[in-house]
């Protein structure tokens, strides 16, 4: 199954009105282990400031489902300035590999 990226970032000053946004949305954003499952949540930064990922493990069938809602969630932020995101769909190497019609070994 494929994975979900989805990528935020914005200035280090705006830290906490993100964190108060969380706060605010994350009962509208449930955890939901049927459509995909978080791996991790990595945070690092750079010169211009904070990055976050949600990487996710998207269940079967639940694709398009799991990319709308991790779309919306993500969009939530969109009026905090210097806030930008990006939700990306990743293959597996297996999956990358039968693109190119290469079975990957056992």
């Amino acid at each position: 199954m494929p994975y979900i990226v989805g990528t935020m970032r914005y200035p280090s000053h705006k830290q906490l009105d993100i964190a108060k946004r969380w706060i605010k949305i994350s009962s509208k954003y449930p955890d939901d282990d049927t459509m995909a499952v978080q791996l991790c949540a990595p945070v690092t930064t750079d010169e211009n400031g904070i990055i976050v990922m949600g990487i996710y493990d998207v269940k079967e069938g639940q694709l398009k489902k799991a990319f709308t809602f991790l779309s919306s969630m993500f969009y939530e932020y969109i009026d905090i300035e210097g806030y930008e995101y990006t939700v990306r769909i990743w293959s597996t190497f297996e999956e990358a590999l039968a693109i190119a019609g290469i079975q990957a070994p056992e």
